[in-house]
């Protein structure tokens, strides 16, 4: 895959996500949220692998972008290499909707409904993500250094 290809998809999952690494220090967003009995998880729920975690963010996070390359056609269209970049964002998306189906599968295998899974494999993913984010001097480079990780994380692509 030429870099730059590569680079356009980071820069696209950066934009995603430097709003959340910019508010992810030390912030549950769920603080002072008071939640039913019926919502919380329960008690003995067990907990996914790491490979099911990995394949539900992941899966997340590829079908995303296949739904911006999809949906904004016009992202692409001015750029030179823009319709391959867009269609390689579309499969992406189809990968990602296969990963979280199987994902959501052995989550339910689990007992655990769709959004718990969902939760706790886009935690994880996204953690994962935060630990190898360094030096970075602001939001915007944390989320260029994240979506470059999750990129490399997700595709397999890029080293």
């Amino acid at each position: 895959m030429r870099p730059s290809c590569l680079i356009a998809a980071s820069l696209a999952a950066s934009v995603l996500l430097s709003p959340a690494f910019a508010n992810a220090a030390d912030v549950n967003p769920k603080a002072g949220i008071a939640q039913s009995p019926a919502a919380q998880p329960p008690a003995t729920a067990p907990a996914l692998s790491a490979a099911t975690s990995e394949k539900v963010g992941c899966g997340a996070v590829l079908m995303i972008l296949g739904k911006v390359a999809d949906g904004y056609p016009e992202m692409f269209a001015k750029q030179s290499n823009g319709k391959a970049v867009q269609s390689m964002l579309s499969a992406f998306g189809f990968k990602g909707k296969a990963m979280l189906d199987e994902a959501f599968a052995e989550g339910g295998a689990l007992g655990l409904t769709p959004s718990q899974t969902y939760e706790a494999g886009v935690a994880s993913l996204l953690s994962l993500a935060k630990s190898e984010v360094t030096g970075a001097s602001d939001a915007n480079a944390a989320g260029r250094q994240a979506g470059v990780a999750l990129m490399k994380r997700c595709t397999g692509l890029g080293g």
